[in-house]
């Protein structure tokens, strides 16, 4: 029986393992391991972090939520307030993948829309193990992550998704009442689509 909580800082070894496997070949997943040790601890320790996290009966995470309380500036903080573990993290990537440093850092905010405020909760991270898939289980780690950002007062909750073939994505969201915000582009040309939804009807 797959059970539902809030995620804890001493979880994100287990994040970090479910992300590699979630999202083979995406950028962060190049980064390394260490990096998204360093990342998903920071996260957690945060206190302007949402996350939560579906397990099995032997207690072993099987997919998890990650996002903020806020959208504005949320990830160049999280780097800003841990100088020291980013720093550690990113020596190795400055000498083997210097491009994708540059990427990084390019890609600390993704809100690049003059009229968007980034006045809401945004989910930044969903992810389940590949044997879990087809179970419902994503649907239910992102009900339970907006029942969590409406703990923090949020009124509307925010998720990035691909532009591109990636139409049964976008329908997945689209049927839990995300609606396209806007359209945009990362570095260096990735399109991208955010969406929003209303948590306060």
């Amino acid at each position: 029986m797959i059970k539902y909580r809030k995620a804890i800082p001493s979880d994100y070894k287990q994040f970090a393992r479910i992300h590699i496997q979630a999202f083979e070949g995406f950028f962060l997943t190049t980064l390394g391991i260490d990096f998204l040790y360093t990342y998903y601890l920071s996260c957690l320790k945060d206190k302007n972090t949402i996350a939560v996290c579906a397990y099995n009966e032997n207690e072993e995470i099987i997919g998890f939520a990650s996002g903020s309380v806020w959208s504005k500036g949320y990830n160049k903080n999280i780097v800003l307030s841990n100088p020291f573990r980013f720093g550690m993290a990113t020596v190795k990537i400055i000498f083997t993948k210097p491009l994708a440093l540059v990427r990084l850092l390019n890609n600390l905010t993704k809100n690049n829309n003059k009229d968007d405020k980034g006045d809401y909760a945004e989910l930044l991270s969903i992810g389940i193990l590949p044997s879990y898939k087809g179970k419902g289980i994503g649907r239910q780690i992102l009900i339970e992550f907006e029942k969590q950002a409406v703990t923090f007062n949020s009124k509307r909750i925010s998720l990035t998704t691909d532009y591109y073939n990636n139409e049964d994505i976008v329908e997945f969201y689209k049927k839990l009442d995300y609606e396209i915000f806007y359209d945009f582009v990362t570095y260096p040309n990735r399109k991208m689509i955010k969406m929003i939804k209303n948590l306060i009807q």
